[in-house]
């Protein structure tokens, strides 16, 4: 398998995934975030306080990585953790005040990385990516373990 292997699925989107991620966080660390960190924290805006295990699921990524992204959003009081009212051994992560205040002042920012990427891949092929790759997801050949 060489660098460019045009065979291997994994490696392609990989690369895709980190030269596009690179992109983004390039213009979000204007901002001091990373689009890992954005990504939660959007989440919780559009869809309320959830715990660890859901917050997992919703962004297709592993509780030990969540949690590392967490880390520096609970420094920076952009969110707050704490046990579930119903089940004291699950945590809940809330959008603080300053959090949601974040993410608007950041939505800007991920529009001009949104568009750059549009601009240059094409927003009718950028559109269809998006609905390829929701697709891959939704295949349902590996489901995250959920603890």
């Amino acid at each position: 398998m060489t660098s460019n292997d045009p065979l291997c699925n994994c490696l392609a989107l990989r690369q895709a995934s980190r030269y596009i991620t690179g992109v983004y966080d390039q213009v979000l660390s204007e901002a001091g975030l990373r689009v890992t960190q954005f990504s939660i924290l959007y989440k919780l805006l559009g869809l309320g306080p959830m715990t660890v295990n859901q917050m997992s699921a919703e962004l297709v990524m592993d509780r030990t990585t969540l949690t590392r992204n967490l880390k520096p959003l609970e420094r920076d009081a952009l969110v707050t953790t704490g046990p579930s009212e119903h089940d004291k051994r699950e945590r809940v992560i809330v959008l603080t005040p300053a959090g949601k205040a974040k993410v608007k002042a950041v939505l800007p920012l991920w529009r001009r990385a949104q568009q750059t990427f549009e601009q240059n891949f094409g927003s009718e092929r950028a559109l269809e990516l998006r609905m390829l790759l929701r697709a891959v997801v939704e295949t349902g050949i590996h489901e995250p373990e959920v603890k």
